[in-house]
């Protein structure tokens, strides 16, 4: 739960005046030259690549033209030297980026990949993509690039970098992509390479990958299908306009799957939208308020699945039961996969903001868990480790191994999410909502609230810096405080932040690494009400912090 104003638009249809003026933004992407000198318009990348707007010169052909070259001077020293696999969603300034990103690697000699019938590709089937092409080899590796800001409003613009390992970029390789990027801004680009985007289509350099035909006919690996089509679940898809709604129909028609769609054609203004809980379009298929345009129909379907516009993030409305939060379903999905597949073994990961009721769940499985900070990249040596078979994060974001223990994807699926659900309906008869009642009866139930506050960029790096002896409190809400983290549990990572824990909940701040705010976290197993006062108390204690 978000506990903050409501929008007096939140959950209703997008008004005209508010569409993007798609010519306004292509203008300012071409034209626009960014200010190096002001932070923010520097390359920054946050939890997983660097996200802007043209309009605000922080996503201007010129950054994305740095980053890509960047990329292509530094990419052999992380190990890749074959081709590059580029995904794109279907945000309107990720197409002008993505022929910008052709232009840049068809110029330095780089092979790119792209879908085979010129349709979007959503980041899990470009790790999926990587991950197999490197499967069998040991010398040119292929890596890659996605264009996306993920569920950022329709004016934002963002690209991440994928490495070998075929997840999010650790830090140190971001860094280095950072600094190589505002080397080359500050030069006004002088050392980037580029030619027109029609050479580079035409250029040999560029192949065709199916993409999708090769995703789809691998899911089969991991999920039961028979299960799900033998239940003759009737689902419906709210492909919010992402770049995986050809993924959906495809997948329905390869399994035999009951399917209804909607929002499911190209609309780079996002005209269907419903405003999100602050009156922004943001395209976030977890919120409540976006999802309220087929909330109304659930009493219609077994379920009702939707996906963020590069289809990372799930979005599960369980039946007439309604809308099942993000904390909730991992715990569903993680505790029905250690019971129902062979898994012996390995545990769960999770990051430090995601319910405690995960680590709770592990703790009655015997499985370890694993506790890591903000940002996927941090699940990927544990999955190439072979340490877990599961990993979550409370935005929204899990992904899973194959049924056979091998490695699906390093990065977040929101697709095998989606199905995942179907196919625990399918298999235990329960909808993830009761299956999640039945968990908080033995485990116990937890409240879970979020406040998110406008944070300048200094705000923002005076929260990240926060640690163990800038809290002097001995107690929250009453309780005696048990830890103060400022590093993870699991590898020792420095968290961005602070995690104040009791024995009767949490609170954690952390600033946001794609928009200018900063959030805050609060979990209580007592009661709702005390959820609200550990938030209340915990801004109270990090503005404390703050002042010193």
């Amino acid at each position: 739960m978000i506990v903050m104003a409501v929008h007096e638009l939140a959950g209703t249809k997008v008004r005209k005046e508010d569409y993007i003026d798609l010519k306004a933004i292509a203008d300012a992407y071409a034209h626009i030259v960014p200010d190096i000198t002001n932070p923010a318009c520097q390359v920054r990348f946050g939890t997983s690549g660097h996200r802007g707007q043209a309009g605000n010169g922080s996503f201007t052909a010129a950054h994305v033209a740095a980053i890509t070259q960047a990329v292509c001077n530094l990419r052999k020293s992380f190990g890749a030297e074959g081709p590059l696999f580029v995904g794109e969603d279907t945000h309107y300034l990720s197409k002008l980026a993505f022929e910008t990103v052709l232009g840049v690697l068809a110029a330095n000699g780089v092979s790119a990949y792209i879908d085979s019938d010129d349709d979007f590709v959503p980041t899990p089937s470009v790790s999926r993509a990587i991950l197999r092409y490197n499967s069998c080899r040991k010398d040119h590796l292929a890596d890659g690039l996605i264009i996306t800001p993920s569920h950022n409003p329709p004016e934002h613009g963002g690209i991440k970098y994928n490495p070998t390992s075929g997840g999010p970029a650790p830090s140190d390789i971001t860094k280095a992509i950072e600094t190589e990027a505002n080397r080359l801004l500050a030069g006004k680009n002088r050392d980037v390479r580029q030619i027109p985007y029609e050479q580079a289509r035409e250029s040999s350099l560029v192949t065709g990958y199916d993409y999708k035909g090769l995703y789809i006919a691998e899911l089969s690996s991991i999920i039961d299908f028979e299960a799900i089509s033998g239940a003759r679940l009737h689902i419906l898809v709210n492909a919010l306009g992402g770049s995986g709604m050809n993924y959906w129909h495809a997948i329905a028609d390869r399994y035999g799957l009951d399917m209804d769609f909607v929002n499911d054609t190209y609309d780079p203004q996002f005209t269907f939208m419903n405003y999100d809980h602050d009156g922004k379009v943001r395209m976030d298929c977890s919120s409540a308020y976006v999802m309220s345009s087929v909330t109304k129909q659930s009493g219609d379907y077994d379920l009702i699945l939707a996906n963020d516009p590069d289809y990372d993030r799930f979005g599960i409305i369980s039946g007439s039961q309604g809308m099942i939060t993000a904390n909730a379903y991992l715990t569903v999905a993680s505790h029905y996969l250690m019971t129902h597949r062979h898994f012996d073994g390995l545990g769960i990961a999770k990051t430090v903001v995601t319910t405690d009721l995960l680590a709770r769940s592990a703790a009655s499985l015997n499985v370890p868990l694993y506790e890591v900070p903000v940002g996927f990249k941090y699940f990927g040596s544990l999955y190439s480790d072979g340490k877990i078979a599961f990993s979550g994060e409370e935005s929204a974001g899990g992904s899973f191994i194959a049924k056979d223990r091998s490695l699906w994807t390093t990065d977040k699926d929101g697709m095998i999410m989606c199905l995942l659900a179907a196919e625990i309906r399918a298999v235990t008869g329960k909808l993830p909502l009761a299956y999640y009642d039945e968990l908080c009866q033995k485990l116990g139930r937890p409240y879970a609230m979020r406040s998110d506050a406008p944070a300048t960029l200094a705000e923002k790096a005076k929260i990240s810096s926060l640690t163990e002896a800038d809290v002097e409190e001995k107690t929250l809400c009453g309780s005696p405080i048990t830890a103060v983290l400022s590093h993870s549990p699991y590898g020792d990572y420095a968290i961005g932040g602070v995690k104040i824990c009791s024995p009767d909940g949490w609170i954690a701040a952390r600033p946001s690494g794609t928009e200018d705010m900063y959030k805050l976290y609060a979990e209580s197993f007592v009661s709702e009400d005390h959820a609200r006062k550990l938030l209340d108390e915990g801004r109270e204690l990090i503005s404390r912090a703050l002042k010193k």
